[in-house]
């Protein structure tokens, strides 16, 4: 979750770029339009944008309306109001439609884990006909992980990383663990500032592989992370070739926040991807996968 300077910061730090051979590309799964509050861009300039760079299909998957919170809570900055989520859902569907033929659009959503409401997100994901439900962990205790307002939490020192690193991975391990989920995303987030544990996951790491292993869900290899302080996908070499060892698909994604940085960096994926040992990754559609060859 990412955006303006109150919000994480989404901007770019280096131009997006198209790789020649993106026709071989089957599906950018993450990408968020203005409708969220941090982003640029309609639903059809991201639909555009992929045409042009040649994918198969693109996933519109913007934030779910923050449910675990009172209305009078939620930051508009951060994710849609609920009143527009059946809105979204029937924009993105005319879309698809629109579309068919030309380049599959897939209705996708990005939702929060947090733990204890597990019952609401469940019946809010069960209203709607999504293909890919992205599961992702920005809130710890109340704050954002990936806020650029947290900065000062990092800096506390190495005793506290590894502290908000402890807490992050028993986090995604309950996130894999609840079957909410098609897509686990930024998997490594904590990182995005450049602030590293002393250990992989502050020794959770073998954790956090075994549970995302079990619980069926694809990871995201995302270019993301090229674009923010870290300089790095997510996730990391190390702990992708962990994940592909231990069996866990992939999807590739570029997090885009505007039509430009759709499929940004997807040659740089692939080859990362290949050097994890993967050879396929996945598109979801009606949350069920298809595998498809790198």
């Amino acid at each position: 979750m990412t955006g303006p300077e109150s919000a994480p910061d989404r901007s770019l730090h280096r131009p997006a770029t198209h790789d020649p051979r993106s026709t071989a590309f089957p599906c950018d799964t993450h990408t968020h339009t203005a409708r969220c509050g941090h982003a640029t861009g309609r639903d059809d300039e991201f639909v555009e944008a992929a045409v042009a760079c040649g994918l198969g299909a693109i996933a519109v998957t913007d934030h779910l309306p923050f449910y675990w919170l009172p209305r009078e809570e939620h930051d508009l900055s951060l994710a849609m109001p609920p009143e527009e989520l059946p809105r979204y859902v029937d924009a993105v569907l005319e879309l698809k439609e629109r579309n068919r033929g030309r380049i599959e659009v897939l209705l996708g959503i990005e939702a929060d884990f947090v733990e204890g409401f597990e019952g609401e997100l469940a019946d809010q994901l069960a209203r709607y006909p999504f293909d890919v439900v992205l599961g992702s962990e920005h809130w710890l205790d109340g704050w954002c992980v990936d806020d650029a307002s947290s900065i000062p939490r990092y800096q506390q020192g190495r005793a506290e990383v590894d502290r908000i690193w402890t807490r992050y991975a028993q986090a995604v391990v309950a996130a894999a663990r609840s079957g909410l989920f098609d897509v686990l995303a930024h998997l490594d987030l904590p990182k995005k500032f450049g602030f590293r544990p002393s250990e992989a996951f502050a020794g959770r790491e073998a954790d956090v592989v075994e549970a995302v292993a079990a619980s069926g869900c694809a990871v995201e290899l995302s270019s993301g992370g090229l674009r923010k302080p870290v300089g790095e996908e997510y996730p990391g070499p190390g702990l992708l070739r962990r994940l592909v060892a231990a069996g866990a698909p992939l999807v590739l994604s570029s997090d885009a926040h505007a039509p430009a940085e759709v499929g940004f960096g997807f040659g740089d994926l692939v080859a990362s991807a290949v050097a994890a040992g993967a050879r396929e990754t996945l598109v979801f559609r009606g949350r069920r996968r298809t595998p498809v060859p790198l």
